[in-house]
C-alpha cells in the first residue's frame, strides 16, 4: 500500500507518528519604521509639514532705509483615510464532532479523547491565532509598501483599488538604464551609494541612509564587484567596506556586511539581503517585498517618523471606538446554529517623512 494512502482496512493496525507542519520563519520587520501609534475617532487623519527653516541673511541697508523682509513660512497639509480590514471564518455544527488536524490525537502532546466542547474551544483558538497572524502580515505589507514606494495601493475582492500617495520625491525612485546598471563595465557601485546618500540627505525631511536592503540577485553582483573587493583591503586607502565573501545564511532575511560613512559621524550603512514574500490577497500569487533586482535605502526609524494609525470600528458591539483590532464571535439563530469568528480593524501605516527612503532598480 502506498505510504500516502488513506484507504485503511477495518482490521489494520497502525502506529501514528503525528502530523508535522513545515514552518518557515516569517520576519515581519517593516513595522519597525512605524514606532508611533494613534487611535483616531475621525474619518480622516491629517498632518502638516513645514519646509526647512529659512537661511536668509539679515539684509544690509542704509541707516534711514526700511528693513528687508526675511519671514516666509508655509506648510503643506496631508489627509489620509484608513482602509477597513475584516477577517471572518465560520464554525459549522460538524466541526467539533470530526477529527481536526493539529487539534486531536494527531499531535503527540494532545489528549487522545476530546469532547466536542473541548474541540470547539481549540478550533476557536486556532482560528483566532491565524486571524492575528494574517492581520499582522497586513500591517507589515502596508508598512513595506509605504517604505519601499512612498505610496500604497489598497485593493480587495470587495474593495476598489485605491491609491494612498505619501508624496515622496519622484527622485527617490530610480531605475538605472543600459550601461549604468550594476555589473556593467565602468559602473562604480560605491559612487552610486554616494549619490544615493547625497540625494537622501539633501531632500526635504530626508535622512542619512543606515540600511541598504536588496534582493538576492543584486547581492550576487555586488559581492563580486572589483571595487568592493579593493575596499576590503585595510592597506588600501579608504578600506571601509566589510562583507561576507563566502556562504551566507539560507534564511529569508540576513545581514551580509556594512559600509562605513566617512567623516567624523561614525555612521554606517548596513547591507541586508531580503527574500521574504507574501501571498497576494487578490491574485493568490507569492510576491516579494523587495524585488530580486532592487535595493531599498532607508534612514533610521526615528527619521522616517512613521505612524501606525487605527480608525473607528464600525460595530455597535465595539461602541464605535477606535482600536487596533476588534475580536468578535456570534452564533446564528435557527434550527441549525452556526458560529462565526471575526477580527476587524481600520489600519493605516503613515510615514510623515517618506523621503527617508529611496528605491533603486539596479539590474535589468
Amino acid at each position: 500500500m502506498a505510504a500516502n494512502s488513506q484507504n485503511y482496512e477495518l482490521w489494520d493496525t497502525n502506529q501514528f507518528l503525528g502530523v508535522w507542519r513545515d514552518v518557515e520563519p516569517e520576519p515581519l520587520v517593516w513595522t519597525e519604521y512605524f514606532q508611533n501609534e494613534i487611535l483616531s475617532e475621525d474619518e480622516y487623519i491629517d498632518f502638516e509639514k513645514m519646509p526647512i527653516q529659512g537661511r536668509k541673511l539679515a539684509p544690509f541697508v542704509l541707516p534711514l532705509a526700511r528693513g528687508g523682509s526675511v519671514y516666509d513660512d508655509t506648510s503643506t497639509g496631508y489627509r489620509f483615510k484608513p482602509a477597513y480590514v475584516k477577517l471572518e471564518d465560520r464554525i459549522d455544527p460538524l466541526m467539533p464532532l470530526t477529527r481536526r488536524v493539529g487539534i486531536d490525537a494527531n499531535m503527540t502532546q494532545m489528549p487522545v479523547n476530546l469532547s466536542p466542547e473541548q474541540r470547539l474551544f481549540l478550533i476557536r483558538a486556532a482560528m483566532t491565532a491565524e486571524h492575528l497572524r494574517a492581520y499582522d502580515r497586513t500591517l507589515n505589507y502596508m508598512a513595506a509598501l509605504a517604505v519601499r514606494d512612498g505610496k500604497i495601493t489598497l485593493k480587495g475582492k470587495d474593495y476598489p483599488a485605491t491609491l494612498i500617495d505619501f508624496q515622496r520625491d519622484a527622485g527617490h525612485t530610480i531605475t538605472l538604464g543600459a550601461g549604468a546598471r550594476f555589473g556593467d563595465a565602468g559602473v562604480s557601485i560605491v559612487d552610486f551609494f554616494q549619490s544615493v546618500l547625497d540625494t537622501m540627505t539633501q531632500a526635504a525631511f530626508g535622512a542619512v541612509p543606515v540600511k541598504a536592503t536588496m534582493g538576492g540577485a543584486v547581492w550576487a553582483v555586488m559581492r563580486k564587484d572589483a571595487e568592493f573587493k579593493e575596499h576590503l583591503d585595510k592597506n588600501y586607502a579608504g578600506g571601509n567596506i566589510t562583507y561576507e565573501r563566502g556562504l551566507v545564511s539560507g534564511e529569508q532575511r540576513y545581514k551580509v556586511g556594512e559600509m562605513q560613512i566617512g567623516g567624523a559621524s561614525g555612521a554606517k550603512i548596513e547591507l541586508w539581503v531580503d527574500n521574504t514574500t507574501y501571498v497576494d490577497q487578490v491574485t493568490g500569487a507569492t510576491t516579494r517585498y523587495i524585488g530580486s533586482k532592487q535595493i531599498l535605502f532607508t534612514g533610521a526609524p526615528a527619521a522616517f517618523n512613521g505612524f501606525q494609525a487605527f480608525g473607528r470600528i464600525i460595530d455597535r458591539a465595539a461602541g464605535w471606538a477606535p482600536m487596533r483590532i476588534f475580536p468578535k464571535n456570534w452564533v446564528t439563530q435557527g434550527d441549525v446554529e452556526v458560529e462565526y469568528i471575526t477580527h476587524k480593524g481600520a489600519p493605516l501605516m503613515a510615514p510623515l517623512n517618506p523621503n527617508a527612503s529611496l528605491l533603486a532598480n539596479v539590474l535589468a
